[in-house]
Parts: C-alpha cells; structure tokens; sequence
C-alpha cells in the first residue's frame, strides 16, 4: 500500500466544494502534477536508490463520459539511469510502482486497474501506463472523478549524473487528459556535504551597544543528522571585524532527537574569545537540528549601516555564513505607512460632521515613533508633537506604549491627555519620566526590545483653514520630524474681488458678485444657513441670490435675507434642497451698503460663517473632555481660539477710498527703530514688536513692514498680506503700495520703483529695507545713526 498524504484529503475537499454543473462531461479530463517528498543526498550516496519520491496527478475535472473508462500517460525522466538496462541497474519502475487513491485518500485499486499488459518501457528514460475503470462502461461500476489521486513511486529509480547541483527530473503527458504543471519537476538532487545555518530574522544594534541575536539554527545540508556528515566533531561561529560576542548564563544550545538543551559554556570543548566561539558536537551528532539562543552580539566599533556576519565552521565541512545584525543610528524616528492614503477632513466642522453629509470620522493617519535600539529614548526629556495652528485634537484613539510602560498614567489615552493640557491645548507636550526607558542589556525590568509607540488622532479644525495638517516632533532627545497625518479641505469656497468704494451713505451698491460653491455634490444639508458679514459696516439691501441649473440644490424662499449679528446687518441664505449630481454654485449679486460717514478710509473684510456647521464645531470639548488646570471646566474649542466663529472669505472684499490732495499722504509721527531690539518708538509711545529689525548679510537694514507703517499712522486694516502670491499691499490716501517677497522693485500705484535690497520674510514677517521702505511711503526724512544702529523716520514737515 502507498503511502496516503493529507494534502491529497485537502485537495479532495478544495475540488469537493465546485458545483459538478462547473465541469462539462467532454471525455477529456484534466489533472495538476506534482511531486511529493523530494530528496536531497549527498554525493557519495547516489549509487543506492533515490527513495520517498511520488509523482501525483490530483484529477479536476467532473464525472468522466461512460464512453470513456481509461487514461493512457506517457512519463518521461531526466538524469537517471537507462530503464532498459536491467542487467546492470535493475528493475528501476514496474507496473507495481504506479497506484490510485480515491477522493477521500483511500486505496482505490479496488474499483481501478493499472493494466499490466500497457505499461512499458519505451525508451531508456522514458515509459507508459493505462490506468482503467473495472466493470468498463457499466454505470453500476466506479467512474474516474475529481480529487482522485494516480500517483507513481519514484522511490527506486537511480540518478545517472551525480555532480554537485545536478538533478532529476519528471514530465508526465496524456492524450485523454489535459495535465497542468506536468513538466520538468524536480524529484531528486545532489548536494555536498555540509551544513545550512540560518536565523529567524537579523536584529538592530547600535556602536557600542548589545543585542541578542534571534535563534541561529544549524542543520547539516544532506542526511537526517549530523552523524551522517563527514568529521563533524566541532562547531565554531567567527564574527566579522567590528563586533564580539556577548556570553551569559543565558545563552543555550539545543538539539532534538532527545540530544537535549544546555548552558553553551557548559559544553564539553567550549572556547570563547571575543568574535570567536567554539564548542564540540559531542552528543550532538545524533542531532538533525541545533539551535542556538541567548547569544548576544556587541557593535564595538562598527559604524551605522554595516552588517554582523556569523561564519560557522563544521570540521571537514564547508563554511557558511549568515548576516545576523545591523548597526543602526541611536535614534528615534515618527513615521506612517507610506502605502495608507492621506485621510480628507473637512474644516469648520465637528467630528458628527454637523450641517453636512460627509460621514467621515475625522481620524488621522496611525502614527508610529519608536527606537532604532532599546535604550534610544531617553525619558530624562520632555518631547513635543504639535499640529499647525487652526488645528485642534479631540480625541487618541489605538495609543499603544509597547516594550515600555508608563510612570503615573492610568493608560495611554490618560497620558495623551496630560499632554495636551501642558501643551495648553495647542500641542501635547509629555513630561519627562512618564514612561520607563528600555535597555538592551534587559537591566532590571526593562525591555531589551526597541520601545514604540503608535496612536491615531481625531482631529477638528478652524474654518479658515485648509492643507495638510502636519504633525511635527521636537525635543531635546530626539531629531526634529515631520509627517503628513491628515489633510482638510473647506466645504465651501467662496470667490470675491476686493471694491474700491468711495462712501455714499445709504444704497451704495457692490459692483461685484460673491459666489459660493459646494465642495462636493450633496454636502451640505437641507436647513443649513449661509451667513455674510462686514466688519462696521451694514447691508442696506439683500441683493438677489442665483443657483447654478445643474447641481439641483434650492435655496428657502428662493431670496438672501437679513439679519443682525453682533450689531452689524448680515445677509443669509438657507439651502432648501441639497444638490444632487454636481457640486452647486451660489451667486449673490446687487448686495448694497449703508456705510457711515465716519468710517475710516482702508479695507474691510468679508466674513462667511455658517451656523449649523460652525456652532457645533464651537462646543467640541478638546481631547474628549479634559479638564482645565485653571478653573476645572472642559475646554473647548471657543475657549482656545476667539477668531473661529468668522472665516474670512475675501480679505479687503470692501476697500474705502476717500480721494484727497497729495499732502493727506504725509505723516507728522516720528518713528525710532532699533536694530535688533524688540520694540520701536512711535512719537512718545513704546511699541513691542514681534521681530525686531536686523542687517541683512547684504549690509542693508531691513524694517518690518507693517509694524513701521503702523507706527506711522496708517490703519493696520489697511496694511494687507496675500498668502498665495506672498504679496503685501499698503494702502494710505490716494496711495496704493505693493511690494513681492523676494522681488527688488515696489509698486506704487502702478508704477515701478526700484529697491536697493530685495523683500524679505523673516519669522513669518515681510521686512523692507530701510531707504525702500521710506521711498514707498513717501517719507524723505530718514537718519541713520551706526553707532546706536538705529533708523529715525521722522515723518514729513
């Protein structure tokens, strides 16, 4: 009997469970080859018989045809002796050698023949059988079906090449079945003497640090133990330059076979002398397996990147060696599956995503800081992560400390907490000796493995923000990083020109439109209101309101209307019927002012704010609830940020103009800048500036812009920034001053003038230099003084 092989029960159920419909009864049956058991020997040892190989061929096809009872297969051998050659290599395959198992892995020659009179051996490597069903093509007899097995005992045929790395071969064909995979498969080979040593996987280690090694395994390469192998009496493992051995009372050796498991310097031979280690086989012979554990390996003057390489030494043998370290820079880095998509959030709203439909759960990408190598982290140092401003964190959710444990926290959300609260709510920033540090050397209870952390955030943000929220890690004991966790997007963009607009009290109209567009096609809720402001200025007319024809989307009562927030008249719409196909667009048009002739000259922005999204987002409680260290309530977003409620759709949207004769464009303010100091002098008045002024490294002194034109008396509205072109517009009088980071000209309404120095941007400020800065404004009186470093504009007379 054959021996029966378990894959053949699982094929059997893998075939069992397609419908017998999925197969037509065409007659020609299919089958998958492969060989089973596979040997390997040693060179020496190629005169005896090969041994344990099968050929199998799994039929997957359906029932056969009653017209057809039997298969006819050709096989054909590579490498082995000449079948016909039966004086001097004997009877190597006979009819005896090939059977058949049923479905379910039983022995099937019962219901099957292997027809004596049609096999032959047709050629020196090759042959041919018939396998057929008993009872021919009665229906009351077995049938050829899927899952059934007709295998073929290779076990006593001989290689006839038996180099180093020759081997043999079988090919199987068929005219009554298609046979896949039936080609040059591998059922014996010849190998060297020798061993095969391996490890689980190479482990990080740092200069001048310890790391213990992952299971270091050898085998011998033929044979079933070291016992069939050539003077295989010692063992010796030799590092490469750069690294030693770390032996203790930890360190073991163990075989199978009942050769037991002992301390390694407890071996008889043992020998140890920094990158060299040598023990003999001693009982170990009897072993087809030995294993090696606890050994710990020292980077004692190998630099970052190189790799630790055990050669193993068996006497008589070939050597091999197994790369089983790498050094690693001591560091701790942040990183994020690369292969994971940038979650979208929309901004100005809460985590329920109130007023729009998105169901998106406002959760960022996972987040994984974590040592190159135990002990990388050092605990005596507080570490900071922070999100851009405009962002806040609502809640941590799959935080995991692994290999190190925290000092005084309950849990990882606990100490998420903390953080934020010391990083008033703005950053989170982690005291020191809130978790333990881990040790490569074990000391102690601490991990010899790498501490790593790893937390996802859900994350809100103000209206008016928009891009990639970048998270960023700082500290004294760590690299600053960077990594892209999320990204937001505004469910609404709102498109405006700035109007030069002279003041004509009552009725004075907005030449232009403002349109609003949905982000995307049925965003925004049925109910949600849409909210216009300006600043000290009130609507005097609703103007009339348009909806694109494509997207579907109706607006209430088909009209903008008024309302008062915070005393000023604002205009409104409510969407009435969310879009449906695309995106919609809204146009407000005819929007007219009532404008108080007191106002001052200068810009006036357009605030958008839409309740039903914006209000909730105002009551999110910061990190789920943490309490403030001040007065005990939760914080929430309103709390921490005063400026959310407006979102700023067009800056300078509104821009009086009150025409005059030159002169209004002259100053009488005296303004003192010291360099390098944080404060200037406007008339009597010290003024705190956020940076000071400086000497560029081209020997020029450059002024921050708007704190000089301010001091001098010009409206800090007036005095605008656009982000996208890094452009600043000063408007003062009849005078309109524009001026580009980087360039080395200023315009002056309109006309180019050039600039001594080009326009810098220093600590997030737009810095002129000083003769430019005067030319621009129109100030001629301009001192110097170079032992005091300090610039003098002493206005105009």
């Amino acid at each position: 009997m054959k021996k029966f092989l378990s894959m053949v029960m699982a094929a059997a159920m893998v075939v069992s469970l397609v419908p017998a419909t999925a197969f037509a009864a065409t007659g020609d049956f299919k089958a998958t080859a492969k060989v089973i058991d596979a040997q390997n020997f040693p060179v020496d040892d190629v005169d005896s018989p090969i041994g344990g190989s099968e050929l199998q061929l799994t039929l997957t096809t359906g029932d056969s045809l009653r017209t057809q009872d039997k298969m006819k297969f050709t096989v054909t051998l590579d490498n082995v002796k000449d079948l016909t050659d039966t004086v001097n290599y004997g009877t190597q395959i006979d009819v005896s050698d090939i059977f058949v198992l049923d479905d379910d892995g039983s022995d099937a020659t019962s219901k099957f023949t292997v027809s004596a009179a049609e096999f032959k051996v047709t050629d020196e490597d090759e042959f041919e059988f018939t396998v057929e069903e008993k009872g021919g093509a009665s229906s009351t007899h077995p049938q050829f079906k899927r899952g059934m097995v007709i295998g073929i005992d290779l076990s006593g045929l001989k290689m006839d090449k038996v180099t180093k790395g020759k081997t043999a071969t079988i090919s199987v064909d068929s005219d009554d079945a298609t046979i896949t995979n039936g080609d040059d498969l591998v059922f014996a080979s010849v190998e060297a003497e020798g061993i095969e040593v391996s490890v689980k996987d190479t482990v990080d280690v740092a200069t001048e640090e310890v790391a213990e090694l992952k299971e270091i395994k050898i085998e011998p390469a033929v044979g079933d133990t070291f016992a069939t192998m050539k003077g295989s009496d010692e063992i010796k493992l030799k590092l490469n330059s750069g690294f030693e051995f770390v032996v203790d009372g930890d360190t073991y050796v163990e075989g199978d076979n009942g050769t037991g498991k002992y301390n390694l310097s407890a071996l008889q031979g043992y020998e140890y002398d920094d990158d060299e280690i040598v023990f003999e086989m001693g009982a170990y012979t009897g072993a087809s397996v030995i294993k090696i554990t606890g050994l710990q390996v020292e980077a004692t003057s190998a630099k970052a990147g190189s790799t630790a390489t055990v050669r193993v030494y068996a006497t008589g043998n070939d050597t091999v060696s197994v790369e089983v370290a790498k050094v690693v820079d001591y560091t701790v880095s942040m990183t994020v599956d690369e292969d994971d998509d940038v979650p979208v959030i929309y901004s100005g709203v809460n985590v329920g995503n109130k007023g729009i439909t998105d169901d998106s759960d406002h959760e960022s990408l996972e987040v994984t800081i974590e040592e190159s190598f135990a002990g990388a982290w050092n605990n005596s140092k507080d570490f900071t992560l922070s999100v851009p401003e405009g962002v806040y964190i609502t809640d941590v959710v799959s935080a995991s400390l692994e290999e190190s444990e925290l000092n005084g926290y309950a849990d990882e959300k606990a100490w998420f907490e903390a953080a934020y609260e010391e990083g008033d709510y703005v950053d989170l920033t982690f005291k020191r000796r809130g978790w333990t540090e881990t040790d490569p050397n074990g000391n102690g209870t601490a991990s010899k493995d790498p501490a790593k952390l790893t937390f996802t955030l859900v994350l809100v943000a103000d209206p008016n923000f928009e891009g990639d929220v970048t998270l960023k890690l700082t500290g004294d004991a760590v690299d600053e990083q960077e990594v892209t966790i999320a990204k937001f997007v505004k469910p609404y963009v709102v498109e405006a020109q700035q109007n030069d607009m002279q003041i004509d009290y009552r009725n004075t109209e907005i030449p232009t439109s403002v349109v609003i567009k949905e982000a995307e096609a049925g965003l925004w809720e049925k109910g949600t209101e849409f909210r216009l402001a300006l600043d000290k200025i009130s609507f005097d007319d609703e103007g009339t309101i348009k909806v694109d024809d494509k997207s579907g989307l109706e607006v209430k009562d088909d009209e903008v209307k008024t309302t008062t927030v915070d005393g000023d008249d604002a205009v409104y719409f409510v969407v009435d019927s969310r879009s449906d196909d695309e995106p919609a667009t809204v146009t407000i048009s005819g929007l007219q002012l009532y404008m108080d002739r007191s106002l001052p000259a200068g810009a006036y922005d357009l605030e958008m704010v839409s309740p039903e999204m914006n209000d909730p987002y105002e009551s999110t409680v910061v990190l789920n609830g943490t309490k403030d260290k001040v007065d005990g309530e939760n914080r929430t977003i309103a709390d921490i940020n005063d400026d959310f409620v407006s979102y700023t759709a067009k800056a300078g949207f509104v821009n009086i103009v009150t025409a005059g004769r030159e002169d209004t464009d002259s100053f009488t303010t005296k303004v003192v800048v010291p360099v390098g100091e944080s404060y200037l002098i406007s008339g009597e008045n010290k003024v705190e500036i956020p940076v000071p002024a400086y000497i560029n490294a081209a020997g020029y002194t450059m002024l921050p812009l708007r704190a000089v034109a301010v001091a001098l008396g010009i409206n800090e509205n007036n005095v605008l920034w656009d982000q996208t072109t890094r452009t600043a517009t000063v408007m003062y009088g009849s005078k309109i001053i524009n001026m580009t980071y980087g360039q080395k000209v200023v315009y002056v309404n309109g006309a180019m003038i050039p600039a001594t120095a080009a326009v810098e941007i220093t600590n997030d400020r737009m810095f002129l230099g000083l003769r430019d800065l005067g030319n621009a404004l129109g100030v001629t009186d301009i001192t110097w003084d170079a032992a005091t470093k300090t610039a003098t504009l002493n206005g105009n007379k």
